[in-house]
């Protein structure tokens, strides 16, 4: 994306009102869901996880994102280059697109990662995929993209904001390219294949397993079944003959044997194999929920890049407004990423959903006093548990005869 855009003049009325709706429509709606998104993530269940956390992050970039657009609405509008103020200005606007373009690409890249590994190495990435290790690294790389960025600000351009050789000019294309678009997006990209592949194996071998277990159970229940009926029928003829139960039990031995010679297969699932059946879960809706954002990421950055090398190597996109136009409105389909975020999560994760309906539901509760009735204190605590343990072990009926006792005593 081009820094040193030169102001663009549109004669035609309709496209600078089409561009300041366009404008204010990401700012309302950008704003608000970058807001919503940070109370969803910032709830202790995603918060906990690295994933979540790396999500709030990235919600705190999608708010500076949309802050950096408004350059296009005073270029557009008010006629008001940014970049054309003072060499000051325009460094300083530089370094902060260019961050936010590292933090843009490379947070994806993060939270891909870290998906890939807690699928592919469960038992390590708890060590490894923690949020105070992925804080470290986001700072890290932050710090050496702000290096390197400064040095291109105050080496490479001059005082009209533009580069000063053509080595500047091939340095910055030849380091936006790679490190802010095919590195991240090759590791975007390995990252999520990786990832569904293990996912898509997992959830075949627990529709083998459930297979196995309805066969299972379905085998027990007949053949439990098969002896009962065997069982009647034996009765019935006993009295007439004994040849009869001589036969009953060699032919419902076998039957009747299944459930002791297979005793796995009878039981029901155990608890360590419904935490891996909700884990899948969590780690589909997880996959989907990177690919929503991966996806017009990639997309929106490749056209950005196809329109900045037209913007700055064409003389027809110089010399037409509409082409101008088409170009600011691409430009602004990289804000508008940013912009739907939260809405198009909230369309299509069935997780993210569920948990912004269960914080907007805390937060609404929690501004509420609680309920207590009139004569009616609070029960003890944990006095459900003791109740309940109460009525099981028959306490209960021993109870209420010494409570009687000590009444009348008390009267």
């Amino acid at each position: 994306m081009n820094n040193t855009t030169t102001a663009v003049i549109l004669h035609i009325p309709s496209l600078r009102i089409l561009i300041a709706m366009i404008c204010i429509t990401l700012y309302i709606f950008g704003y608000t869901g970058c807001f919503l998104s940070i109370v969803t993530f910032s709830s202790k269940k995603l918060r906990s996880h690295s994933t979540g956390f790396l999500f709030l992050i990235m919600a705190f970039v999608d708010i500076f994102n949309l802050f950096a657009s408004l350059q296009y609405f005073l270029d557009v509008i008010y006629h008001i280059n940014v970049f054309k103020l003072s060499i000051h200005w325009c460094r300083f606007f530089t370094i902060c697109n260019y961050e936010l373009y590292f933090g843009f690409s490379w947070i994806f890249a993060f939270i891909s990662l870290d998906r890939w590994m807690k699928v592919e190495w469960p038992t390590k990435s708890q060590t490894l995929c923690t949020r105070t290790r992925f804080l470290y690294l986001c700072l890290i790389g932050l710090l050496l993209s702000l290096i390197q960025n400064i040095v291109y600000a105050f080496l490479c351009l001059n005082d009209k904001c533009q580069q000063t050789t053509l080595t500047c000019e091939i340095f910055i294309h030849v380091v936006y390219i790679s490190l802010y678009m095919v590195i991240p997006i090759v590791i975007i990209l390995l990252s999520i294949s990786r990832t569904c592949l293990i996912t898509l194996h997992i959830k075949k071998r627990f529709r083998s397993s459930n297979q196995q277990n309805a066969l299972a159970k379905n085998l027990c229940i007949t053949s439990q079944n098969n002896r009962h009926s065997n069982f009647e029928s034996t009765i019935t003829s006993a009295i007439q003959t004994s040849r009869t139960s001589s036969s009953y039990v060699g032919s419902s031995a076998p039957n009747g044997e299944y459930c002791k010679l297979n005793p796995n297969q009878c039981r029901p699932l155990t608890r360590m194999t419904t935490i891996r059946r909700r884990r899948a879960g969590l780690d589909t809706q997880m996959i989907i929920l990177i690919s929503i954002n991966v996806a017009p990421f990639i997309l929106v950055h490749i056209i950005t890049e196809i329109a900045y090398l037209f913007e700055s190597y064409s003389s027809f996109v110089a010399e037409s407004p509409v082409a101008q136009l088409i170009i600011i409105l691409i430009y602004l389909s990289w804000y508008l990423i940013s912009a739907t975020r939260f809405y198009t999560n909230c369309l299509l994760s069935r997780i993210y959903r569920e948990e912004f309906l269960s914080r907007i539901a805390m937060l609404r509760n929690r501004c509420k006093p609680p309920i207590v009735l009139v004569g009616q204190g609070r029960s003890p605590r944990h006095s459900t548990r003791t109740q309940i343990r109460r009525i099981v072990s028959g306490v209960e009926n021993t109870l209420i005869p010494t409570m009687d006792m000590k009444s009348i005593t008390m009267t």
